[in-house]
């Protein structure tokens, strides 16, 4: 803006320079014209113009002035360009007619060039501050977008599922909507990873009291080999939990559509499980039934279908009251426990919760119900692909 008010300023003075010298050169043009119309008549009885700021000479007078003798046919600016001579030929008359204005005597601009050159700069001074002051305005109504979604960022760290300027269709908008999906996705690797560290604890407390309980029957000076056997075989039945568990909150810190998925016969996950299940509680082996389709497959993450399967026997293991009915078919899976009516045992806590996510990921989804007696649940699949 400061550029180009002083280039208007610049081309206001030029101007007035410019149109000021054609004027005066269109003038002394006229005034020799008119000299000769009247030499025509009179002859060299014609006056020459003179008045203040206009001397007619012929070229041969002693008072014209040396210089004009020398100059050319035309128009010629001299001294400063505050004189002009205007020299010119005269039918009928053997010298040349020589016209000098004095353009500080007839041009007023001269008189006031200081006046005038302090209103332009008064104006080009008035343009800057309403241009700044205008300048200043946009620039905030541009910005106050901006500074209302960073103060919205800054200041909630949780972050609103829209921030505004959400529905804008500028780069506002699309700024919004960018830093809308960032956040949402930094709240939800941040909700994972603290139900990673809150569950963790939990889900592995079973395989490591196992483990603990193993080795201290291994350290016994009366274990057989029977029970040596059995304990290491219950050992590797803990560490095999361990680590499908431990698959199981890496698959769930991961984006849903980051999870590797693959053809899975389901049938044989379940049976797998559930012998699994029976290694781990062996008093509970005549209390399981299973009943199932013959072997059919399913696209679905393996770590996150075995540790659904795992987590709901071992929570019908540790909270029900002994009998387990597992029913299979492709559509659903569902898991039958009795319960004790005036059980004070909380039960199916977290590890509810860990198979309720578990479904969500892998696009299924978990239901649950409570009777004075059973306790259900039901896992549908989803066979979209």
């Amino acid at each position: 803006m400061a550029t180009i008010t002083l280039f208007y300023s610049v081309l206001i003075w030029v101007t007035v320079y410019v149109t000021e010298d054609h004027i005066i050169s269109s003038y002394l043009k006229l005034e020799a014209e008119a000299f000769q119309e009247r030499h025509a008549l009179e002859g060299q009885a014609t006056s020459m113009p003179n008045s203040i700021y206009l001397q007619g000479y012929w070229s041969a007078d002693a008072d014209a002035p040396a210089v004009a003798r020398q100059l050319s046919v035309g128009h010629h600016e001299l001294g400063g360009k505050d004189i002009h001579m205007f020299v010119s030929d005269v039918a009928g008359a053997s010298q040349r007619l020589i016209l000098v204005l004095n353009e500080a005597q007839l041009s007023q601009t001269e008189g006031y060039g200081a006046q005038i050159f302090g209103l332009l700069c008064a104006v080009a001074g008035l343009i800057l501050i309403l241009g700044a002051i205008l300048a200043i305005a946009i620039a905030r109504a541009i910005s106050q977008p901006i500074t209302r979604l960073a103060t919205e960022v800054a200041h909630t760290p949780s972050g609103p599922s829209r921030f505004s300027g959400f529905d804008r269709r500028d780069e506002v908008g699309t700024l919004s909507r960018t830093l809308s999906s960032l956040v949402a996705q930094q709240n939800g690797v941040l909700l994972r990873e603290q139900a990673f560290t809150r569950h963790v604890s939990h889900e592995l407390r079973t395989p490591l009291s196992i483990l603990n309980n193993c080795l201290a029957i291994l350290r016994l000076s009366e274990c057989n080999a029977d029970k040596r056997a059995r304990s290491l075989l219950r050992m590797e039945g803990a560490l095999a939990a361990m680590k499908m568990t431990i698959e199981l909150f890496l698959s769930l810190t991961r984006e849903p559509r980051q999870l590797r998925c693959e053809v899975i016969d389901l049938r044989a996950v379940v049976v797998e499980q559930i012998e699994k299940y029976q290694t781990l509680y062996p008093l509970a082996v005549g209390d399981l039934a299973f009943s199932g389709p013959a072997p059919f497959t399913l696209p679905a993450n393996e770590a996150i279908a075995c540790s659904v399967i795992q987590n709901l026997l071992g929570n019908a293991a540790q909270h029900g009251a002994g009998k387990v009915r597992v029913i299979l078919t492709e559509q659903r899976l569902v898991i039958i426990n009795t319960r004790l009516k005036h059980s004070s045992s909380q039960g199916f806590g977290f590890g509810l919760e860990i198979v309720s996510r578990a479904c969500a990921h892998a696009g299924w989804s978990l239901d649950t119900r409570r009777r004075a007696y059973t306790f259900r649940a039901c896992v549908s699949f989803s066979r979209a692909t």
